[in-house]
């Protein structure tokens, strides 16, 4: 592959579909899970995060997953309902994943997810016919590494999803979201997540995982690995200094920093992934969508809660305009 996604010829039909495994989380204000006695349920997960995230600025998305048939399936599918985001459901035999934070705003928040044996992981492929019939449509289609490594299930939906997208002409974004407890083998880690990055048209690797996925945490380090595998664009997220972002034929750029007052990082990165594909599905050039996505990434570091950290187009823009 070679050139910058923005001027391929395929991904601007309209939409994005995200998929992967919602979470019904339990949030505590409160140092330490050990410590916690109060929690305030919310409904989150990476794919969903980036879903709403698209949806808040402007950009048409359908999240697709797996419920349980059980209590938490049932809040989860009500608050999909509420949330006005298209989603392709299914319902099936295990439990939905379950996940507690706690946190008092003075770091980043403990988080204990439970994922084993879900629903999703064992029937994650049961959502495919419903999400086939939607991708001639659709122009993009974002994945992640957390539902490569939720189980074996999951993984070959997702890559039979990257096939199909690819084969219907649809762009691809990915994530690698490292869940390094969803890995008992690490070579065998680094060897699917690149497989997907090779096939992917943006890649958009966190620093701290890079390091772990390719030996460096030197970001044109870990851009020039992505572009070798065959990505046509990069954007490394540095956290608090903001992104680095390059395509395949040499252009290389640092997103603007935002200074703002962090009280929960969870989502960020997917704020990010959500800012950078609505500005390079907008459009916008290279400086301008990942100077949108870092500004999405940092106002979602400004409020609790993953669905309604998201912020709206009149936000990020009123960020952009006023830094």
């Amino acid at each position: 592959m070679a050139g910058d996604v923005s001027g391929a010829g395929r991904g601007h039909r309209g939409g994005v579909l995200t998929f992967g495994e919602a979470l019904v989380g339990y949030a505590a204000a409160s140092p330490s899970l050990a410590a916690a006695t109060t929690f305030d349920r919310f409904l989150g997960g990476a794919d969903l995060n980036v879903a709403v995230g698209l949806h808040r600025l402007g950009v048409p998305a359908t999240y697709a997953t797996v419920l349980g048939d059980d209590a938490h399936g049932d809040f989860a599918a009500e608050r999909l309902r509420a949330l006005d985001v298209p989603a392709v459901l299914r319902r099936a035999s295990g439990p939905t994943a379950v996940m507690f934070k706690a946190g008092d705003g003075s770091g980043d928040p403990e988080v204990l997810q439970l994922r084993r044996g879900t629903a999703f992981a064992l029937s994650a492929p049961e959502v495919l016919p419903g999400v086939a019939a939607l991708l001639p449509g659709l122009g993009h289609v974002h994945l992640t590494g957390i539902t490569l490594g939720i189980s074996p299930a999951s993984r070959q939906a997702t890559l039979d999803l990257l096939e199909a997208a690819v084969g219907a002409g649809c762009t691809v974004s990915f994530d690698p979201n490292l869940r390094l407890p969803l890995w008992s083998d690490r070579d065998e880690m680094r060897d699917v997540l690149h497989a997907v990055a090779a096939r992917a048209d943006l890649v958009l690797p966190g620093v701290e995982e890079a390091r772990l996925l390719t030996g460096s945490a030197d970001p044109e380090a870990v851009v020039a690995f992505y572009l070798g595998l065959g990505a046509r664009e990069v954007a490394v997220k540095l956290g608090a200094r903001g992104a680095v972002g390059a395509t395949a034929d040499g252009n290389l750029v640092r997103s603007r920093r935002f200074a703002v007052e962090a009280v929960d990082t969870v989502g960020a990165g997917d704020g990010f992934a959500a800012g950078y594909v609505a500005g390079l599905l907008g459009g916008e050039p290279l400086q301008g969508r990942l100077d949108r996505a870092a500004a999405v990434g940092a106002l979602v570091t400004t409020r609790t809660g993953d669905l309604d950290a998201m912020p709206d187009r009149t936000e990020v823009d009123a960020l952009l305009a006023a830094s």
